[in-house]
């Protein structure tokens, strides 16, 4: 079987471009199986690139190119109409923000990104979705395409559990970090991650528990919509918070930080998956979550919750964590990892384009 990955001009550093790469690797271990990555790479601004990739959906050369394939399986969202006849389409759509909580993204591109959804989800033979929740979601929103859906969980992200791990962090912002001394959270810095929140509850926790003056906090990952406002929040924050943010981490960094962190906290509002857990659990993290529905579906039970709105709730939660009242249950953290492998995920995708192009 031939199949081609498009992820729809996704770089590195990017959570689609990291599931196309990994998808990608898993389906080609498989007996019989020949994958391709789409490389069209055109120049220019970000939307000048993706006016380019449009057209090109449409072109010939795209369409004589697709055509040598058994399957094209689009990962983030764009597709063209229509493929050559005997071509298996299929997408993964990852989440609905773009109709659940425009607001948190730019107009032109919640007006985009929705037009794209709908596109593919009406187009395609297949969708995959990587929770259940998503797929209830992806039903109630757009009915006629209930029999289309298939969840099929991520693997764990290998790349951030190593066997050794460096001596000092690479990124200068790290420097200093003391192990076991600083809450984590690693993830795009946007609006729908609930950042900002984080920021307060940290500094109600070092206004009220003397102990957690000695604890940093570290918001890592590249800057989308609502960074600006997490800054200024962060500026405001009192005199002895010490807030590092780094930026995109490296492999190595962000290895370094799951592994001596005191606690992950993910406190978004919204999720199709939330890949930060599985990691923290291959690292034998505690975390602290909102009380959202995919997160429940990720983590279960092994996880502190707290409900979104209530920063006062998340300082006492993390309060739990650095005095060690909350910890991590490791044993059960190996066995919730099992569900999420990348072997297991392409056997399962894989099957499901068998099943469609009998």
């Amino acid at each position: 079987m031939k199949i081609l990955i498009d992820n729809g001009l996704n770089k590195n550093g990017t959570g689609i471009a990291a599931y196309s790469d990994y998808l990608a690797t898993a389906l080609a271990n498989l007996p019989d199986t020949e994958v391709s990555l789409e490389n069209f790479t055109p120049r220019g601004g970000k939307i000048r690139r993706r006016l380019a990739y449009l057209h090109y959906l449409k072109s010939k050369a795209y369409r004589k190119k697709v055509g040598g394939f058994d399957v094209v399986h689009y990962t983030n969202y764009a597709m063209p109409k229509r493929l050559p006849a005997g071509v298996v389409s299929a997408v993964t759509v990852h989440d609905l923000t773009a109709f659940s909580h425009p607001d948190t993204l730019s107009r032109a591109y919640a007006a985009y990104n929705r037009k794209m959804v709908r596109r593919a989800v009406r187009s395609a033979n297949i969708i995959f979705t990587v929770s259940a929740a998503m797929a209830e979601e992806i039903a109630a929103r757009f009915p006629a395409t209930k029999e289309k859906i298939m969840t099929v969980y991520p693997g764990h992200y290998e790349v951030a559990t190593p066997n050794v791990l460096p001596e000092v962090y690479e990124n200068e912002a790290l420097q200093g970090l003391e192990k076991g001394k600083f809450f984590l959270f690693i993830g795009t810095l946007e609006a729908r991650k609930n950042l900002t929140e984080l920021v307060n509850a940290y500094a109600l926790l070092l206004a009220r528990c003397p102990a957690a003056k000695a604890y940093a906090l570290v918001l890592a990952g590249r800057h989308g919509r609502g960074a600006a406002a997490l800054i200024d929040t962060v500026l405001d924050a009192p005199d002895e918070a010490d807030i590092r943010l780094p930026g995109y981490v490296c492999d190595s960094d962000r290895a370094k930080l799951l592994a001596e962190a005191t606690a992950l906290v993910f406190p978004s509002v919204y999720e199709g998956f939330g890949s930060p857990q599985t990691e923290a659990m291959a690292a034998g993290l505690p975390m602290i979550l909102s009380d959202i529905p995919t997160n429940r579906e990720v983590s279960g039970e092994l996880a502190l919750y707290y409900p979104v709105g209530d920063p006062d709730l998340l300082a006492k939660a993390m309060e739990l964590t650095l005095l060690g009242i909350h910890k991590a249950d490791t044993a059960k953290y190996t066995a919730r990892l099992s569900r999420f492998d990348w072997q297991q995920s392409a056997a399962e995708i894989r099957a499901a384009y068998e099943a469609h192009k009998k």
